[in-house]
This record gives C-alpha cells, sequence and structure tokens, in this order.
C-alpha cells in the first residue's frame, strides 16, 4: 500500500524510465474530450486487470483544474459526472470559492494550520474544494513508477495549481518523490467508480488533526468535492481541526497510528489528558452496551441515553454525535416519549448529514423516526425507569 513507500536519496534511477517505458500506451484519439491533454498510460497491469492512465482536465472548475490518474473505465464514468457535464454547477452550489470563512497561518510546532476568519457554529459550512489529483490506490506500479505518471499529472495542472499543490506539507523530503509524498502527508480517500482514489484537495489539507476535532468533513463522490463543517462553535482565531485517526481508540493507539502514518505525536486536549480520556471512553462504551441492548431485562435508561451525550461532549466528540443522538432517540421512543423521540432524531439525521453528506446511509431512518415515532418498532418496547 502506499502507506508502505520507501524513498531513498538514490533512486534518481527515475531516469531510466524513459526506457523502462518506452512502449507506453499512449491513446491516438484526436478527440480526448473532457481531457485537454492526451491521456499517458502505463502498459496493460496484471494485478488490475487494465492500464492506469493519466487524464487531466486544466479548465475545470473555472480554471482550477483536476487530474486523475486511474483506470480508462473509471475516466469515462467520471466524465459522466455533473461537474463535467455541466460547468457551472460546482459554482452554483459554492464550491471552489475564491475566499472562505478561514484564513492559513504558520503555527508554532505545526506547520500551517487553518483558523477562523470569524466565529462559526455548529453546521456551518467552512471549505467546499475538488481535489488538484486524484489516484488509484493501487499497489502494483513501483514507487518510481507511479512517481513518473503522478509527476505528469501535476505538470499537466494549472500552474497556480501545480505550485498550490507542491506547496503542501510532506513527510520524507525526498524530492525524487516530491509529488508522493504530497500525497501521503495531504491525501483523504474518495470512492469513484467502485474503487479507492487518494484525494489531495489542499484547503482542507491544510488543516492539522486534534482527536477532539472542531470540524466534521465529508467527501462527495458524485460531485468530487471535499466538504468540511464546523462540528460546534469556533471562535474567530481559533485554529480549525478534523481528525485524522479513530476517535474511539484508547491514546495509546490513536498516538501510535499517527506517529506510523503521518509521523507526528499528537498534543492535543484529549491526548494531554492521556489516561482520564481512556477512562472516559470505556464509560462511553459501557453506556453505549448498555443501550443497544434490547433484551426483555435490559436497564436501559434515558438518564444514561443523557449521560451518554454529556460524555461525547466533555471529551470534545461533538463531530461524532450521530452515535450519541441515535441511541438517545432510539431510548426516548423504547419508554413512549414522543418529545424525546422527536428532539433527538431530529438532531440525530442532523448530526449524520455532518459527517457523511445529504446521502448518510442512516438519514432516512432518522427522517422517519422523527416524523412518525409510533410507526418504529422500538416504540414502546421498553418499560419507562423511574
Amino acid at each position: 500500500m502506499w502507506s508502505e513507500m520507501k524513498f531513498t536519496l538514490n533512486t534518481f534511477a527515475f531516469i531510466t524510465l524513459t526506457c523502462a517505458y518506452q512502449d507506453i500506451l499512449q491513446l491516438t484519439a484526436t478527440d480526448y474530450a473532457p481531457w485537454s491533454h492526451q491521456p499517458v498510460c502505463t502498459e496493460h497491469l496484471d494485478a488490475i486487470n487494465s492500464r492506469l492512465c493519466v487524464y487531466t482536465n486544466a479548465t475545470f472548475s473555472n480554471g482550477r483544474g483536476i487530474s486523475i490518474f486511474t483506470t480508462p473505465q473509471i475516466a469515462d464514468e467520471v466524465a459522466q459526472l455533473l461537474p463535467f457535464q455541466d460547468p457551472a454547477v460546482l459554482a452554483s452550489h459554492g464550491i471552489n470559492p475564491d475566499d472562505g470563512p478561514w484564513y492559513v497561518q504558520q503555527l508554532p510546532g505545526k506547520g500551517m494550520g487553518v483558523l477562523a476568519k470569524h466565529d462559526l457554529h455548529r453546521g456551518d459550512r467552512i471549505t467546499a474544494y475538488t481535489p488538484y489529483l486524484l489516484a488509484h490506490m493501487e499497489n502494483v506500479l513501483s514507487t518510481m513508477e507511479r512517481e513518473h505518471f503522478l509527476r505528469i499529472a501535476i505538470d499537466q495542472l494549472p500552474a497556480a495549481s501545480r505550485e498550490h499543490y507542491l506547496s503542501l506539507a510532506t513527510i520524507y523530503g525526498d524530492p525524487s518523490v516530491v509529488v508522493q509524498d504530497v500525497v501521503k502527508a495531504n491525501a483523504f480517500e474518495m470512492q469513484v467508480g467502485g474503487q479507492m482514489h487518494l484525494a489531495i484537495s489542499p484547503e482542507t489539507s491544510r488543516m492539522n488533526h486534534a482527536c477532539s476535532p472542531n470540524a466534521q468533513y465529508y467527501l462527495a463522490p458524485d460531485i468530487l468535492t471535499h466538504f468540511v463543517h464546523a462540528a460546534r462553535d469556533i471562535s474567530k482565531d481559533e485554529e480549525i481541526t478534523i481528525s485524522y485517526s479513530p476517535p474511539y481508540k484508547p491514546h495509546r493507539a490513536r498516538q501510535q497510528y499517527l506517529l506510523d502514518a503521518f509521523h507526528f505525536t499528537c498534543s492535543c486536549s484529549r491526548c494531554r489528558n492521556g489516561e482520564a480520556s481512556d477512562m472516559a471512553l470505556e464509560e462511553i462504551d459501557a453506556l453505549q452496551s448498555s443501550l443497544r441492548d434490547w433484551s426483555a431485562d435490559s436497564t436501559a435508561t434515558v438518564k444514561q441515553a443523557e449521560t451518554l451525550i454529556q460524555k461525547y461532549k466533555e471529551e470534545g466528540l461533538e463531530a461524532f454525535l450521530d452515535v450519541a443522538y441515535g441511541y438517545a432517540a432510539l431510548t426516548y421512543n423504547a419508554v413512549g416519549s414522543v418529545r424525546g423521540t422527536k428532539k433527538y432524531a431530529k438532531l440525530a439525521a442532523e448530526a449524520v448529514t455532518l459527517k457523511y453528506g445529504p446521502s448518510a446511509p442512516d438519514l432516512q431512518m432518522w427522517t422517519e423516526l422523527e416524523r412518525n415515532p409510533q410507526g418504529h418498532s422500538s416504540w414502546r418496547w421498553r418499560k419507562p425507569v423511574k
């Protein structure tokens, strides 16, 4: 996998690729629409039963540009997406704006970070940008072969986008593999055409990690956009953070994951609390275990549901409240409280949208539960506990 790339300073054997790829296949069609450059492809790769090609549209989104390293079949599917069929759709939805409610600044011990220009409230949109680069998560090409094609992808972008991409943070600092180094330090996973791709949107990539983030993100493959919204109120000039690691892992596991994957040690509030944070996670797990017990002798109560929500907030896990709100909605419904059910079903719907977008898998369930509590199978499943 890409996380296992080995970078060495003596890998300038890159130039030998000219010989190794004399037989690179280049498409001969005279019309490459919607691509602005003739796609450049590898030879057939048996492991994925396809070639991989660089597809670039330098005029995409009013000249922002996009390059995709993927299979011809997936490229054809991408070309049918709305942003390629209707060039105005991104701007009409406020995607790829020239400005936003944030700014970038050097932060002590963190490098570049993103801060709020003004006060933000939970649910406010912070960023919405398409990636400069989408790269198939293959594990077939050698590091230098992959670098060859990804360099073509970046070189074919408009100059401003190319420079923006290359200004992003790297991990290894090896100029011979700089494009992949940027990918490793800044990529998010986006499923396109049924396959996972790595997506690099510099505006979002500038956001640093926190185990108790004040923002939440999701990726929308249908419009090739990475969205970030405020997960709780954010003050003017406060740093905007997202989570790179699973939030429910114990302190040491989170630290090890971040060290292995991103080569840094987290010093956020949860990590500074260490053992106390782990104890809170144990309480959260115990509460959730009780609330998901639907047996006849279940002792789950609405008080436990309210406590669970409070624990999430105390741990700074507002970005993941869809889970706690969902437990609360079902628990209130199980004791026949229409008011409580409607309140938390609505909050669960809002939270799951914040986390997964408007196509969130559970959104319809929470919307329907808010509309008709009595119609759900959980209605009065448990007796109220006083």
